[in-house]
């Protein structure tokens, strides 16, 4: 009786004590709920702890949503066991979930049955594996008001655990919300960061390939190159911190945290050594101090990992923000353009990161939107404005070269008038193509042309002046022959005279011959520039070529009797017809095969001179060489292929890219003016949209007493239209 008495007396105090150990959920809000209290542990491991009529009245309580360093009676590779009980009485048909994040691996029980396995846990401490699952989202379904929830749980020994940029370490972190909504919430906290990540990695990596080619066409200019090894470690970085958004092993994330800001610093390095090497400043203590304070930072993040990387997660672009500052205005009194610029960034930079420490550690309130904005401003102000300061002073550079060049073009009178012509015309021309919105091939061809005005000049005054001097010294060679031939006349001397007319008349031919050596010049000029108005039609290219390989071979065989070479064609029987213009394509074959009948034509002879000098040789034949051309055709996948093939002495490679360029030739003076090619380059590329490119044949490995074997190949591809 008596203990009956003790036990009604004791009912409320128990009544109390179960109050304590249920934890109400009814009337989620928006956000859920974290379950921070209600929750009991125990050390050790048993199996039965899991039922939900276990009674853990006389297990510790314990908030496993604290950081594990403010748990000290948890030991790592001991399994222990949490459990709280859940109440829901309205709305309990509604599927619940709770969003988990942990730093331990788990197993989870529900009323008594196993639920969730995250991690690995094993007696073995080798064996164990820590999982994160960063708030995904876990459904349940709870069959009646009241849920059970068991927890048993392992720390993964030997692991590091790190607070980077708020990083938190949890033992079990649960939030129960409806199921609907914590879906929607973790997609979209997911999706945001990812984003933030991705943007910036992207923004980095653009401008380190930007500035990286900037490198390649101007490698004077290192900054460049520092600036663009920055901008790349900055988006390698945030690739490593972009991994930690998911869910992995929870040692993992202290070395990718570190590794990422590792790459920042390296990167801020090569970010200051920019600075000064475009600001020409010299590289003393501040910076070198620099360095070592960056070894010291990591080795500290290395052994200390709670606070160890604020000194390079925070300081080290502080530290760099103010050491570009001051910079920056040192370099104000050598008069360098655009360093203002520099020094706004660095104090936004400075601003926007005092307003994001403030209220990252609660001095200040602010939605977390916000602060993540406020965050990523601050991380990309630096890099951007240092890169809006390099277009700048690049630019500003290109114009003081552009001033300078203008300068020194305008020492010279004669190229300044032509250099004002030509852009005067230039400009004329992008007018007329800029209100047309579609300027025709010709245009392009003739602005090409145009463009090249200044190169051509010496060219066309060289090639005119040859045939020019002959025409004047035989002039004026005449004039006296007509004086000495007026003194024979008078003096009865006809004899002489006659034989002064027959010397004028050598004079005269040679005049007329020199004349029309000057006249052929101007029509190639004319030529070159004359704008095409031929109607591409569907053509027979192989008919096109037989024709102009013959065409060539009896024009060259009537200026040179002695002149023969054989012909070999390897024409493809289905090559399709294409549209092109006949004329102009006739005209690009029929100066490859006169120039490939010249190459070999000129082999020939100089093998004929050189055959009285070999020992065993008295004539052409013994030396064993042929003079060949072969034209062939093929049908590629999107094109046709022609290509003119001649066994000549070749083309050296030193002048193989001047090949196409007007007025260059390889012929001797006054056989060639070097238009041609350069036609016919453009006939090819802009008429037709194809390519015109010159291959030579390598030489092959003969006899000391045979000649080695060399040629040139032209190759035309027309594509299908």
């Amino acid at each position: 009786m008596r203990n009956l008495l003790f036990l009604l007396l004791l009912l409320p105090v128990i009544l109390i004590a179960q109050q304590r150990e249920v934890f109400r959920i009814d009337n989620l809000p928006k956000a859920g709920i974290l379950l921070n209290q209600g929750w009991k542990w125990h050390a050790g491991d048993n199996p039965e702890w899991a039922k939900p009529d276990f009674d853990d009245s006389g297990w510790q309580d314990i908030d496993p949503t604290k950081e594990i360093s403010e748990l000290p009676q948890l030991s790592p590779g001991q399994i222990g066991w949490l459990r709280i009980r859940l109440i829901r009485k309205e709305n309990a048909s509604l599927p619940l979930s709770l969003m988990i994040a942990q730093s331990s691996a788990s197993e989870i029980y529900l009323n008594g049955a196993l639920w969730q396995q995250i991690g690995k846990i094993n007696t073995d401490p080798a064996q164990i594996r820590a999982i994160n699952p960063l708030g995904f989202p876990y459904v349940l379904q709870p069959s009646k008001d009241t849920l059970n929830i068991a927890l048993r749980f392992v720390l993964q020994p030997g692991i590091s655990y790190g607070n980077h940029f708020g990083m938190r370490n949890p033992l079990f972190s649960a939030r129960v919300l409806i199921s609907n909504k914590a879906t929607s919430m973790y997609s979209r906290q997911l999706a945001w960061i990812l984003l933030r990540d991705v943007s910036k990695s992207a923004i980095f990596f653009i401008m380190g390939l930007i500035f990286c080619l900037l490198y390649i066409f101007f490698p004077a200019r290192l900054m460049n190159l520092y600036f663009s090894l920055y901008a790349i470690l900055g988006g390698l970085s945030w690739v490593i911190f972009s991994l930690t958004r998911l869910s992995l092993p929870v040692g993992y994330y202290f070395w990718l945290n570190n590794a990422g800001l590792i790459g920042e610093t390296v990167g801020l390095i090569f970010l200051l050594t920019s600075i000064y090497t475009l600001l020409e400043q010299p590289k003393r203590w501040t910076y070198w101090g620099f360095f070592l304070f960056c070894l010291i930072s990591v080795l500290t993040s290395l052994f200390f990992g709670t606070w160890g990387w604020v000194l390079y997660g925070y300081c080290t672009t502080i530290l760099v923000s103010f050491d570009i500052a001051r910079v920056a205005f040192l370099s104000t009194d050598t008069q360098k353009k655009g360093v203002w610029i520099i020094i706004a960034g660095n104090i936004f930079y400075l601003l926007m990161w005092m307003a994001f420490s403030l209220f990252l550690s609660g001095v200040l309130h602010i939605s977390q939107l916000r602060l993540d904005v406020i965050f990523d401003v601050s991380m990309m102000c630096i890099p951007i404005t240092y890169a809006i300061f390099l277009s700048y002073d690049f630019g500003h550079t290109n114009w003081v070269l552009k001033q300078k060049l203008t300068d020194i073009e305008s020492l010279s009178a004669e190229k300044q008038s032509i250099l004002t012509t030509q852009n005067e015309t230039l400009e004329r021309q992008v007018a007329e193509r800029t209100a047309a919105l579609k300027a025709s091939q010709a245009q392009l061809i003739q602005s090409e042309k145009l463009a090249s005005l200044g190169e051509l000049t010496a060219g066309i005054a060289h090639e005119i002046q040859n045939p020019l001097n002959f025409v004047n010294n035989f002039a004026e060679v005449s004039a006296e022959l007509l004086d000495d031939m007026k003194a024979d006349l008078q003096a009865g001397k006809t004899a002489e005279a006659a034989e002064i007319a027959d010397d004028l008349q050598v004079n005269l031919q040679k005049i007329n011959h020199h004349g029309q050596r000057a006249s052929a010049i101007v029509k190639g000029m004319l030529e070159h520039s004359r704008t095409s108005t031929g109607t591409k039609v569907a053509t027979d290219i192989n008919a096109l070529a037989d024709e102009y390989l013959r065409l060539a071979y009896h024009g060259l065989l009537a200026k040179d009797s002695n002149f023969n070479a054989i012909m070999e064609t390897h024409f493809d029987p289905d090559l399709p017809k294409i549209k092109v213009i006949p004329q102009d394509i006739g005209r690009v074959l029929l100066n490859l095969i006169n120039n490939a009948f010249y190459a070999v034509n000129e082999k020939n002879r100089q093998l004929q001179a050189q055959s009285t000098d070999l020992p065993g040789f008295e004539n052409l034949e013994g030396l064993g060489y042929q003079p060949t051309v072969i034209v062939r055709t093929k049908k590629l996948e999107n094109a046709i292929e022609i290509s003119v093939k001649d066994n000549g002495n070749g083309i050296p490679d030193a002048i193989k890219d001047k090949i196409f360029q007007p007025f260059f030739t390889t012929k001797p003076t006054g056989q060639g003016t070097g238009l041609g090619l350069s036609l016919a380059y453009d006939i090819v590329t802009k008429g037709h949209g194809g390519t015109l490119t010159l291959h030579n044949i390598a030489d092959e490995e003969n006899s000391n007493t045979t000649p080695k074997s060399a040629g040139t190949v032209f190759v035309i591809k027309l594509p299908f239209l």
